[in-house]
Protein backbone atom coordinates (compact mmCIF):
# COMPACT_ATOMS: atom_id res chain seq x y z
CA UNK A 1 0.00 0.00 0.00
CA UNK A 2 1.29 3.66 -1.21
CA UNK A 3 2.35 5.76 1.97
CA UNK A 4 0.05 9.02 2.11
CA UNK A 5 1.98 12.52 1.56
CA UNK A 6 2.36 14.37 4.87
CA UNK A 7 -0.41 17.48 5.07
CA UNK A 8 0.65 20.57 4.12
CA UNK A 9 3.25 22.06 1.68
CA UNK A 10 6.73 20.88 1.39
CA UNK A 11 9.60 21.88 3.66
CA UNK A 12 11.40 22.73 0.83
CA UNK A 13 8.43 25.20 -0.40
CA UNK A 14 8.82 27.61 2.77
CA UNK A 15 12.51 28.42 2.09
CA UNK A 16 12.12 28.66 -1.71
CA UNK A 17 9.18 31.23 -0.74
CA UNK A 18 11.69 32.91 1.53
CA UNK A 19 14.48 33.09 -1.02
CA UNK A 20 12.09 34.95 -3.50
CA UNK A 21 10.91 37.30 -1.34
CA UNK A 22 14.38 38.31 -0.61
CA UNK A 23 15.24 38.44 -4.54
CA UNK A 24 11.88 40.61 -4.60
CA UNK A 25 13.00 43.16 -1.98
CA UNK A 26 16.63 43.07 -3.80
CA UNK A 27 15.43 44.27 -7.20
CA UNK A 28 13.15 46.98 -5.31
CA UNK A 29 16.11 48.36 -3.66
CA UNK A 30 18.63 48.15 -6.78
CA UNK A 31 15.76 50.36 -8.74
CA UNK A 32 15.58 52.71 -5.95
CA UNK A 33 19.26 53.29 -5.61
CA UNK A 34 19.66 53.42 -9.46
CA UNK A 35 20.12 56.76 -11.27
CA UNK A 36 18.82 57.63 -14.59
CA UNK A 37 21.29 58.68 -17.25
CA UNK A 38 19.21 61.77 -18.24
CA UNK A 39 22.10 63.33 -20.17
CA UNK A 40 21.73 60.00 -22.32
CA UNK A 41 18.25 60.44 -22.26
CA UNK A 42 17.80 63.70 -23.70
CA UNK A 43 20.87 63.28 -26.62
CA UNK A 44 18.58 59.85 -27.87
CA UNK A 45 15.62 62.49 -27.26
CA UNK A 46 16.91 65.07 -29.33
CA UNK A 47 18.28 62.94 -31.43
CA UNK A 48 14.36 61.22 -32.67
CA UNK A 49 13.43 64.88 -32.63
CA UNK A 50 15.95 65.37 -35.29
CA UNK A 51 15.36 62.64 -37.17
CA UNK A 52 11.47 63.01 -37.71
CA UNK A 53 11.53 66.89 -37.79
CA UNK A 54 8.54 69.14 -36.98
CA UNK A 55 5.05 69.28 -37.70
CA UNK A 56 4.91 72.69 -36.84
CA UNK A 57 7.67 75.70 -38.21
CA UNK A 58 8.43 77.79 -34.78
CA UNK A 59 11.65 79.04 -32.70
CA UNK A 60 9.94 77.30 -29.45
CA UNK A 61 13.43 75.00 -29.07
CA UNK A 62 13.47 72.72 -26.12
CA UNK A 63 13.75 69.27 -25.09
CA UNK A 64 10.83 66.63 -23.49
CA UNK A 65 9.51 66.93 -20.18
CA UNK A 66 7.59 64.47 -18.22
CA UNK A 67 6.17 65.92 -15.40
CA UNK A 68 6.34 63.93 -12.07
CA UNK A 69 9.17 61.97 -13.58
CA UNK A 70 13.35 62.19 -12.64
CA UNK A 71 13.47 63.42 -16.10
CA UNK A 72 11.11 65.90 -15.96
CA UNK A 73 12.60 67.11 -12.71
CA UNK A 74 15.99 66.86 -14.21
CA UNK A 75 14.99 69.29 -17.14
CA UNK A 76 12.99 71.96 -15.01
CA UNK A 77 16.14 72.47 -12.36
CA UNK A 78 19.07 71.38 -13.92
CA UNK A 79 22.17 71.27 -12.44
CA UNK A 80 25.31 73.68 -13.87
CA UNK A 81 27.52 70.67 -15.31
CA UNK A 82 24.53 69.26 -17.10
CA UNK A 83 24.77 69.94 -20.94
CA UNK A 84 21.46 71.19 -22.36
CA UNK A 85 20.39 70.09 -25.54
CA UNK A 86 18.10 71.89 -28.26
CA UNK A 87 17.16 71.16 -31.18
CA UNK A 88 18.30 74.01 -33.86
CA UNK A 89 14.91 74.55 -35.77
CA UNK A 90 15.67 76.75 -38.78
CA UNK A 91 14.41 80.19 -39.25
CA UNK A 92 11.17 80.73 -40.78
CA UNK A 93 10.33 82.79 -43.44
CA UNK A 94 7.99 85.72 -42.61
CA UNK A 95 4.89 85.94 -44.46
CA UNK A 96 3.85 88.96 -46.61
CA UNK A 97 1.09 91.15 -45.25
CA UNK A 98 -1.15 91.95 -49.04
CA UNK A 99 -1.64 95.51 -48.43
CA UNK A 100 -2.13 98.32 -50.89
CA UNK A 101 -1.89 102.04 -49.99
CA UNK A 102 -5.30 102.36 -51.84
CA UNK A 103 -6.87 100.80 -48.83
CA UNK A 104 -9.00 100.99 -45.87
CA UNK A 105 -7.68 101.15 -42.04
CA UNK A 106 -10.16 98.10 -42.18
CA UNK A 107 -9.17 96.39 -45.05
CA UNK A 108 -5.59 96.78 -43.76
CA UNK A 109 -6.33 95.61 -40.55
CA UNK A 110 -8.01 92.21 -42.02
CA UNK A 111 -4.95 91.63 -43.83
CA UNK A 112 -2.82 92.45 -41.08
CA UNK A 113 -4.89 90.00 -38.57
CA UNK A 114 -5.15 87.09 -41.11
CA UNK A 115 -1.65 87.16 -41.48
CA UNK A 116 -0.77 87.13 -37.74
CA UNK A 117 -3.45 84.15 -37.34
CA UNK A 118 -1.38 81.74 -40.08
CA UNK A 119 2.13 82.67 -38.23
CA UNK A 120 0.34 82.10 -34.72
CA UNK A 121 -1.28 78.70 -36.05
CA UNK A 122 1.87 77.74 -37.32
CA UNK A 123 3.81 77.94 -33.96
CA UNK A 124 0.52 76.46 -32.19
CA UNK A 125 -0.02 79.64 -30.21
CA UNK A 126 -3.94 79.83 -31.35
CA UNK A 127 -5.41 78.78 -28.36
CA UNK A 128 -3.03 80.84 -25.87
CA UNK A 129 -2.96 84.25 -27.71
CA UNK A 130 -5.43 86.55 -28.31
CA UNK A 131 -6.17 87.85 -31.61
CA UNK A 132 -9.16 90.29 -32.43
CA UNK A 133 -9.97 92.94 -34.87
CA UNK A 134 -11.79 96.25 -34.17
CA UNK A 135 -12.45 98.27 -36.96
CA UNK A 136 -9.07 99.76 -37.95
CA UNK A 137 -7.26 98.24 -35.12
CA UNK A 138 -5.63 95.05 -34.64
CA UNK A 139 -5.13 93.50 -30.45
CA UNK A 140 -2.78 91.09 -30.14
CA UNK A 141 -2.77 89.74 -26.68
CA UNK A 142 -0.08 87.88 -24.83
CA UNK A 143 -1.18 86.00 -20.98
CA UNK A 144 1.06 86.71 -19.02
CA UNK A 145 2.27 82.71 -18.14
CA UNK A 146 3.41 82.90 -21.52
CA UNK A 147 4.92 86.67 -21.46
CA UNK A 148 6.43 87.30 -18.13
CA UNK A 149 7.40 85.32 -14.91
CA UNK A 150 5.20 86.45 -11.38
CA UNK A 151 6.21 90.22 -10.50
CA UNK A 152 8.90 90.31 -13.17
CA UNK A 153 9.40 92.59 -16.32
CA UNK A 154 11.91 90.28 -17.48
CA UNK A 155 10.42 88.45 -20.87
CA UNK A 156 10.78 84.58 -21.05
CA UNK A 157 12.82 82.93 -23.71
CA UNK A 158 9.38 81.55 -25.28
CA UNK A 159 7.82 84.83 -25.27
CA UNK A 160 10.80 86.61 -26.95
CA UNK A 161 10.93 83.94 -29.68
CA UNK A 162 7.02 84.26 -30.23
CA UNK A 163 7.95 88.53 -30.97
CA UNK A 164 10.40 87.39 -32.75
CA UNK A 165 7.82 86.06 -35.30
CA UNK A 166 5.21 88.21 -34.89
CA UNK A 167 7.53 91.85 -35.21
CA UNK A 168 8.61 91.05 -38.40
CA UNK A 169 4.91 91.05 -39.86
CA UNK A 170 3.72 94.22 -37.92
CA UNK A 171 6.46 96.07 -39.35
CA UNK A 172 5.28 95.94 -42.80
CA UNK A 173 2.27 98.15 -41.66
CA UNK A 174 1.70 102.15 -40.81
CA UNK A 175 0.46 103.63 -37.72
CA UNK A 176 1.30 103.81 -34.28
CA UNK A 177 1.93 100.28 -32.23
CA UNK A 178 0.33 100.59 -28.59
CA UNK A 179 1.96 98.37 -25.84
CA UNK A 180 -0.17 98.01 -22.54
CA UNK A 181 0.56 95.95 -20.03
CA UNK A 182 -1.71 94.45 -17.42
CA UNK A 183 -2.05 93.08 -14.12
CA UNK A 184 -4.61 91.61 -11.45
CA UNK A 185 -5.60 93.34 -8.22
CA UNK A 186 -3.34 91.23 -6.12
CA UNK A 187 -0.55 94.39 -4.66
CA UNK A 188 3.16 93.55 -5.55
CA UNK A 189 5.20 92.22 -2.44
CA UNK A 190 6.98 94.19 -0.01
CA UNK A 191 10.67 92.83 -1.56
CA UNK A 192 9.07 93.52 -5.04
CA UNK A 193 11.55 96.51 -6.42
CA UNK A 194 8.25 97.76 -8.32
CA UNK A 195 6.46 99.96 -6.44
CA UNK A 196 3.05 99.21 -7.62
CA UNK A 197 0.83 96.99 -9.60
CA UNK A 198 1.19 99.91 -12.36
CA UNK A 199 4.85 100.30 -12.07
CA UNK A 200 4.68 96.78 -12.91
CA UNK A 201 2.78 97.04 -15.99
CA UNK A 202 4.75 99.88 -17.08
CA UNK A 203 7.86 97.94 -16.89
CA UNK A 204 6.58 94.80 -18.70
CA UNK A 205 5.66 96.89 -21.65
CA UNK A 206 8.39 98.56 -21.87
CA UNK A 207 10.49 95.32 -21.98
CA UNK A 208 7.92 94.98 -25.36
CA UNK A 209 9.13 98.00 -26.75
CA UNK A 210 12.97 97.75 -26.07
CA UNK A 211 12.66 94.34 -27.61
CA UNK A 212 11.08 95.28 -30.54
CA UNK A 213 13.07 97.53 -31.39
CA UNK A 214 16.47 96.31 -30.32
CA UNK A 215 15.74 93.00 -31.98
CA UNK A 216 13.64 93.35 -34.97
CA UNK A 217 14.35 96.83 -36.17
CA UNK A 218 10.70 98.71 -35.17
CA UNK A 219 10.59 102.21 -36.22
CA UNK A 220 10.79 104.37 -32.18
CA UNK A 221 8.50 106.79 -33.53
CA UNK A 222 5.44 104.18 -33.75
CA UNK A 223 5.88 103.31 -30.53
CA UNK A 224 3.66 103.79 -27.55
CA UNK A 225 3.60 102.19 -24.34
CA UNK A 226 0.86 102.25 -21.55
CA UNK A 227 0.62 100.72 -18.14
CA UNK A 228 -2.56 99.92 -16.51
CA UNK A 229 -2.32 98.45 -13.96
CA UNK A 230 -5.61 96.64 -12.47
CA UNK A 231 -7.70 99.23 -13.70
CA UNK A 232 -8.91 97.70 -17.14
CA UNK A 233 -9.78 93.73 -15.84
CA UNK A 234 -11.34 91.36 -18.66
CA UNK A 235 -12.72 88.98 -15.83
CA UNK A 236 -13.14 89.13 -12.34
CA UNK A 237 -10.66 89.49 -10.24
CA UNK A 238 -12.35 87.05 -7.09
CA UNK A 239 -10.96 83.67 -8.38
CA UNK A 240 -7.55 82.35 -9.87
CA UNK A 241 -8.96 82.01 -13.50
CA UNK A 242 -10.12 85.48 -13.66
CA UNK A 243 -6.84 87.09 -12.09
CA UNK A 244 -4.86 84.97 -15.07
CA UNK A 245 -6.71 86.27 -17.92
CA UNK A 246 -5.96 89.94 -16.49
CA UNK A 247 -2.34 89.62 -16.40
CA UNK A 248 -2.08 90.47 -19.81
CA UNK A 249 -0.10 92.28 -22.50
CA UNK A 250 -1.81 93.59 -25.68
CA UNK A 251 -0.24 95.32 -28.75
CA UNK A 252 -2.53 97.26 -30.54
CA UNK A 253 -1.28 98.00 -33.93
CA UNK A 254 -3.61 100.78 -35.45
CA UNK A 255 -3.79 101.54 -39.01
CA UNK A 256 -4.05 104.19 -40.82
CA UNK A 257 -5.36 105.44 -44.36
CA UNK A 258 -3.31 105.75 -47.74
CA UNK A 259 -0.19 108.13 -47.56
CA UNK A 260 -1.12 109.77 -50.60
CA UNK A 261 -2.04 112.76 -49.00
CA UNK A 262 1.19 112.76 -47.12
CA UNK A 263 3.20 112.19 -50.44
CA UNK A 264 1.30 115.01 -52.46
CA UNK A 265 2.52 117.32 -49.11
CA UNK A 266 6.06 115.94 -49.50
CA UNK A 267 6.30 115.58 -53.36
CA UNK A 268 4.55 118.50 -55.05
CA UNK A 269 3.88 122.51 -54.50
CA UNK A 270 0.30 123.18 -53.50
CA UNK A 271 -1.38 125.39 -55.78
CA UNK A 272 -0.94 129.22 -55.49
CA UNK A 273 -3.09 132.21 -56.82
CA UNK A 274 -1.66 134.83 -59.42
CA UNK A 275 0.23 137.00 -56.97
CA UNK A 276 1.49 133.85 -54.84
CA UNK A 277 -1.00 135.01 -52.25
CA UNK A 278 -2.34 131.40 -51.37
CA UNK A 279 1.29 130.27 -50.66
CA UNK A 280 2.11 133.44 -48.66
CA UNK A 281 -1.03 132.71 -46.70
CA UNK A 282 0.11 129.17 -46.29
CA UNK A 283 3.50 129.96 -45.18
CA UNK A 284 2.08 132.60 -42.52
CA UNK A 285 -0.22 129.73 -41.09
CA UNK A 286 2.40 127.56 -41.10
CA UNK A 287 4.72 129.88 -38.72
CA UNK A 288 2.15 131.44 -36.96
CA UNK A 289 0.49 128.14 -35.63
CA UNK A 290 -3.11 126.83 -36.01
CA UNK A 291 -5.10 129.76 -35.77
CA UNK A 292 -8.72 127.73 -34.95
CA UNK A 293 -9.39 124.83 -32.63
CA UNK A 294 -10.04 122.63 -35.87
CA UNK A 295 -6.98 123.37 -37.52
CA UNK A 296 -5.08 122.82 -33.94
CA UNK A 297 -6.74 119.32 -33.42
CA UNK A 298 -5.84 118.25 -36.84
CA UNK A 299 -2.09 119.51 -36.85
CA UNK A 300 -1.92 117.73 -33.28
CA UNK A 301 0.48 114.86 -33.51
CA UNK A 302 1.16 112.11 -30.51
CA UNK A 303 4.88 111.87 -29.94
CA UNK A 304 7.17 109.15 -28.18
CA UNK A 305 10.96 109.63 -26.96
CA UNK A 306 12.84 106.22 -25.95
CA UNK A 307 15.91 107.70 -24.26
CA UNK A 308 19.25 106.56 -25.33
CA UNK A 309 21.32 103.94 -23.66
CA UNK A 310 23.35 104.95 -20.55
Amino acid sequence: MAKKPAAGAPAWMATFADLMSLLLVLFVLLLTFAEMDVIRYKQIAGSIKGAFGFSKEDQLAGVIEMDGSIVGKALKAPTPDTPRVVAEIPKAETPKVEIDQTDSKEEKAEALEETLSTVLENMGLSDQVGLERIDGDVIVSFPNELAFPSGSSGMTEEFAAVLNRVTPVINQTDGEIHIAGHTDNIPVSSSSPYISNWDLSAARATSVLHHMIDQNGTEPSRMVIQGYGDSRPIATNDTPEGRSQNRRVAITIEMVESNKPDEAANGSAAPTGQNGEDAAQSESSTQDGPTTPEEASTTRRRTFSIPGNQ
